[in-house]
C-alpha cells in the first residue's frame, strides 16, 4: 500500500521542510499512533485500567495503616501504583504525539494529564501527600467520561 499518491519511491525533504503532509513520515507516524489509540479494544484497555487505578487508589485509603505498618504491603502498593502510573504517562505522551497540543484543547485532558503527572513525579521522589489521594480520585471523572462516551456510542447503533 503506498503511503500516498504523490509518493514514487522518494522522499523530497524540500516538500517535507515545507510542510507537505502527503509526504512526512512524521505525519503517517502520528497517524498511525493515532488508529492505534482509536482502536475499541485499546481504549476500553485505558478505560478499564483507569478503573482499576481508581480501586487501587481507594484500598490504599482503606489499607493506610497496614501499608505504612507492614512494608511488604506497601512496597506491593508502590510498585502497582509505580506500573499503573507509567502505563499512564505512556498513553499521554502516546496521545500527546498522535494529536498534538489539541490533545490538551479538551479540558478533562489536561487535568488527568496534569494529575498524573503530579502524581507520578510524587511516586518517584517519594513524597505522600494525603491531598494526593483525593486528586488522584478525581480521575474518576474521567471513568465517568469514557463511560458517557461508551454508551453515547451505542445510542448511535
Amino acid at each position: 500500500m503506498p503511503i500516498s499518491p504523490d509518493f514514487h519511491g522518494k522522499w523530497d525533504d524540500e516538500i517535507i521542510f515545507a510542510g507537505g503532509i502527503e509526504l512526512s513520515l512524521l505525519s503517517l507516524l502520528r497517524r498511525k499512533v493515532a488508529d492505534f489509540l482509536e482502536h475499541k479494544i485499546i481504549e476500553n484497555l485505558i478505560l478499564g485500567m483507569t478503573i482499576f487505578l481508581c480501586i487501587v487508589i481507594f484500598s490504599e485509603l482503606a489499607l493506610d495503616i497496614y501499608i505504612t505498618k507492614i512494608k511488604t504491603v506497601g512496597n506491593f502498593f508502590y510498585y502497582l501504583n509505580l506500573f499503573l502510573l507509567t502505563f499512564f504517562v505512556v498513553e499521554i505522551i502516546s496521545k500527546t504525539f498522535a494529536y498534538g497540543l489539541n490533545f490538551f484543547y479538551e479540558f478533562i485532558n489536561l487535568f488527568d494529564s496534569v494529575i498524573v503527572i503530579i502524581s507520578f513525579v510524587m511516586l518517584i521522589l517519594d513524597l505522600k501527600l494525603k491531598i494526593l489521594g483525593l486528586l488522584r480520585v478525581l480521575r474518576l471523572i474521567k471513568v465517568i467520561s469514557g463511560m458517557k462516551k461508551v454508551v453515547d456510542e451505542k445510542h448511535e447503533r
